[in-house]
Order: C-alpha cells, then sequence, then structure tokens
C-alpha cells in the first residue's frame, strides 16, 4: 500500500516495480483486522476501467493462507 486516505477513500499500490501504480478505493478492501497502511504489503486483482488501473479483492497476504487462496490478477500473476 503506496498511500490510502480513508476520509476520500481512496489511495494508491505500488506493484513492487512490476508496473504502474494501481489505483485503490475502500469498497474494493476486503479488511480483516487493523485498517490498511503505507508499507503494507497486499495482494489485489487489478481491473482496467475509462479512469485507468483500479485494484479489486484487495487484502493482506495472511488473509489469502487463511482462506486457502492466493490474490491473483485479471492476467493470473500474483501481485504484493
Amino acid at each position: 500500500m503506496k498511500w490510502f486516505d480513508p476520509d476520500r477513500g481512496t489511495g494508491l499500490i505500488s506493484q513492487d516495480g512490476t508496473g504502474p501504480d494501481v489505483r485503490a478505493e475502500s469498497r474494493a478492501i476486503r479488511e480483516n483486522g487493523p485498517r490498511l497502511r503505507p508499507g503494507d504489503r497486499v495482494l489485489f486483482d487489478i481491473t482496467h476501467d475509462s479512469a485507468g488501473l483500479r485494484a479489486d479483492n484487495i487484502h493482506r497476504p495472511e488473509d489469502a493462507r487463511s482462506q486457502g487462496r492466493p490474490g491473483q490478477h485479471s492476467d493470473g500473476q500474483t501481485r504484493q
């Protein structure tokens, strides 16, 4: 998580040098536990809409392990 403003409900996720930053919206966060903060590692799916790249199904890697399914992008690759 690069940054997130809970008041506005938007932020950005950095793809660890594998691509451009991805827009994050509060409705896409599948949060289980404390609020996401800058520097948190997250998994997410990428959707391309009219405004560019958007993250969906945003969650921490621990959440994916506890549910037995990895976070994957629409291209089939896992991103953190």
